[in-house]
């Protein structure tokens, strides 16, 4: 095998098993973009051309999706006076799947928008004036030194993996350097990540005093990568021996950076940049919680008589039988069968939360209402009630719910406390530790701006270090905002419900479908959600409430769209059996999963974070008037918007009276009168004036025409209804109709 190809091999080696990145232009591996920084107002304009260049391209989509393959003539006309120019659907008619074609063509430009624009800016800016230049979706980089060049090539290294019970492993640092240089030529650039918990695996703290210590890990990595000296004083402090310069010196620089999503994407360090570790704990094979390799051999290191027991209590953190109060024997005590219990333990066991574990889905109907005596339906999502049902305290579930989530966290950094491991490190502290590393570490520094606060920034700018600040993304901070906000009204609705006691399951009584009319009201949403389009179709009872759904979806597969067809059947039937659409509301809104993203063709909803999400955000909306799962505002009912007028004018929609309910669909309307809907109070006055004029005139025909009965009996029937016929003088009977002579009177 020649030099080259061993050098190759044993680059990739350490790229499959995570030691390195992949070898890649300092300019591509680093997050802060170092070429291509544009004049502020350039940048600005080429942001606003970005974000017009998206929306027109989807807008130009939904046109274009508008028309099948072979559309007609008087189609074509339609489509030219909405606004498609000629020249597209020249074009569309010469593509094989016609304008489908180009609607995709438009769609997939649209989504892959390049990187946003970014600008260099002057180091006396304030961070008021830079946030605004980020919210117009541009990044500012504050360039405080000369960069290096972006064009040599450039590779992460995840220091910590490099570290063993022994020590560090100088020799294969040195081989994957060397061959690193062999294959890209001098002048590599070197970007050591995971140097915090390089330090804890070598027993080292991590806060404002590790100056010291960072700075000996990259002299040690600049005697490696350079063949510069490293010195006595440095290898004490880590624990090793002190080396000689090379004769041969190496051209290697090192940088500490943000890393690209490039450089990321099957490269994963312990931490990035000078960030310390937050988390000690990682998943083994069955994901099964452990103590990570790092603070395993740094408490090896500092207090060895801990690990063994330790290692135990988080081994046996989720086990159902070592949980506080959820032993075997407590829970078949509470009623519990050996076969619910063990199928909780496999609920557990595949990473349920302890909610989901004991309720209805997991545990089954039989169980609960057989064995506990419970309702089933009160326990569909939440396990919580359950266990508080059978007789658990709040206390008790919080206990076995930390035990599952978030106790081994919470042990490994208790005993890494106590041994003097805790990893700390506020903002101050490291942009000293950064600043120090600069002078005296001889490394270049950049500094990512993007998790920290307002607060943090402020010294961080005025500082000597470069910093690179991504662009604010405004529109989703709102959605978060507002997400939130959601879910703390709902998680205090939970408790309450909680709180409130349970009732025992009883026979239900006279439980029957209502079915729709032959002829229903209803409408149809047309939206694209993340880019796939939705078709979603109601259908109503007489007084307007929803009674069935149906989902279409666009050119998905045959099992997908299938799915989707016999859960809307499943919701139908639901809501004809007489369960509330709040309850499909509260269950499926904010459910996450693929497709998801904007939603295009709605006037209410702007994102989603599911089909299911979207679906039934928009029925809330419509029937139950839920505008707090809206995110856009002023919008007229009918589903259209109202254009420039849009936000200006608030709609001056009222109710919708008898009458048109009986014509609009009360989903389509959104439960108001649309503003191009005018009931005449007028025409109803009318009719009722009629009503009451024919009803007077038949009451006084009656009157009229019923003749003077006589005080005498009918002979034939006894009926008190003889009248005399003043025609030829004899009697009959209005309720018979026996003729008789009257009888003279003396």
């Amino acid at each position: 095998m020649s030099a080259s190809d061993r050098n190759a091999q044993l680059l990739a080696t350490a790229m499959d098993e995570g030691l390195i990145s992949a070898v890649l232009p300092f300019g591509e591996l680093c997050a802060a973009p170092l070429t291509n920084l544009l004049d502020k107002d350039q940048a600005v304009s080429m942001a606003t051309r970005q974000r017009l260049n998206r929306t027109s391209k989807l807008a130009m989509a939904e046109l274009l999706e508008g028309l099948d393959d072979t559309p007609k003539n008087a189609e074509l006309a339609e489509a030219a006076a909405r606004g498609v120019p000629l020249a597209l659907i020249e074009e569309a008619l010469n593509q094989d799947r016609g304008f489908e074609t180009l609607a995709n063509e438009f769609r997939n430009d649209a989504i892959e928008t390049g990187a946003p624009p970014a600008c260099s800016i002057a180091t006396d800016l304030g961070l008021n004036d830079l946030n605004d230049i980020r919210r117009t979706g541009v990044g500012t980089f504050v360039q405080k030194s000369d960069p290096l060049d972006p064009a040599k090539p450039a590779m992460a290294l995840d220091v910590s993996r490099f570290v063993t019970p022994d020590g560090i492993e100088t020799d294969v640092l040195d081989d994957l350097i060397s061959a690193a240089m062999a294959e890209n030529g001098e002048g590599l650039i070197l970007v050591p990540c995971g140097l915090s918990a390089a330090l804890l695996g070598l027993g080292h703290d991590y806060n404002g005093d590790s100056v010291v210590s960072l700075t000996a890990l990259l002299k040690l990595l600049q005697s490696v990568g350079k063949g510069s000296s490293f010195t006595k004083k440095y290898a004490e402090t880590l624990g090793l021996s002190a080396r000689s310069a090379r004769k041969s010196k190496r051209d290697v620089d090192l940088a500490i950076a943000p890393l690209s999503a490039k450089a990321l994407t099957n490269f994963q360090p312990a931490t990035l940049g000078l960030q310390p570790m937050t988390s000690f704990i990682e998943l083994e094979e069955g994901d099964h919680p452990a103590l990570s390799l790092m603070a395993r051999i740094g408490l090896a290191h500092r207090a060895p008589e801990t690990l063994p027991t330790l290692m135990a209590e988080i081994e046996s953190a989720a086990d159902l039988e070592l949980m506080p109060h959820f032993g075997g024997d407590t829970l078949r005590t509470r009623g519990f069968s050996t076969q619910a219990i063990e199928k909780v333990k496999s609920a557990l066991g595949e990473g349920l939360p302890l909610n989901a574990a004991f309720s209805r889905w997991v545990l089954g109907d039989d169980i609960i209402s057989k064995d506990l005596r419970l309702a089933p339906e009160s326990f569909d999502s939440d396990g919580r009630s359950l266990l508080k049902s059978i007789g658990f305290s709040k206390r008790e579930i919080a206990e076995a719910e930390e035990a599952l989530d978030g106790r081994p966290e919470k042990l490994a950094q208790a005993a890494l406390g106590a041994s003097g491991l805790l990893q700390s490190l506020s903002a101050e502290e490291h942009l000293a530790l950064a600043e120090a590393l600069q002078t005296n570490g001889d490394v270049a520094i950049v500094l990512s701006g993007s998790s920290l606060t307002e607060t943090d920034l402020e010294p961080m700018l005025k500082s000597t270090l470069s910093v690179w600040l991504p662009a604010l993304d405004t529109q989703l901070n709102r959605l978060t905002a507002d997400r939130m906000e959601h879910i703390t009204a709902l998680a205090e609705d939970l408790m309450a419900e909680d709180a409130a006691p349970q009732t025992i399951m009883e026979a239900p009584s006279g439980v029957s479908r209502t079915r729709l009319p032959d002829r229903r009201k209803g409408y149809i949403q047309k939206a694209t959600v993340g880019g796939h389009k939705v078709y979603l179709h109601t259908g109503e009872f007489d007084d307007g409430s929803l009674g069935e759904i149906f989902i279409d979806m666009h050119k998905e597969g045959a099992a997908f769209r299938s799915l989707m067809n016999n859960f809307a059947i499943a919701v139908s039937l639901g809501l004809q059996y007489g369960v509330p659409l709040e309850e499909y509301v509260d269950a499926f809104v904010f459910t996450r999963f693929e497709p998801a993203g904007d939603v295009t063709g709605n006037d209410q909803i702007a994102r989603a974070t599911s089909i299911l999400d979207y679906i039934f955000r928009e029925l809330a909306v419509s029937y139950l008037a839920r505008e707090d799962l809206a995110e856009l505002g002023d919008a007229t009912h009918d589903g259209l918007g109202r254009g420039l007028e849009d936000g200006i004018e608030k709609s001056h929609a009222q109710p919708l009276p008898d009458e048109a309910a009986h014509l609009i669909s009360r989903g389509f309307a959104r439960g108001q009168i649309p503003d191009n809907i005018v009931i005449f109070n007028t025409k109803r006055e009318e009719r009722e004036a009629e009503r009451d004029e024919e009803e007077a005139s038949e009451n006084t025909a009656e009157e009229t025409d019923s003749p003077a009965y006589l005080p005498d009996a009918c002979s034939n029937c006894g009926s008190f209804t003889l009248y005399l016929d003043e025609a030829d003088g004899d009697t009959a009977c209005d309720t018979c109709g026996y003729v008789g002579k009257a009888e003279a009177t003396e």
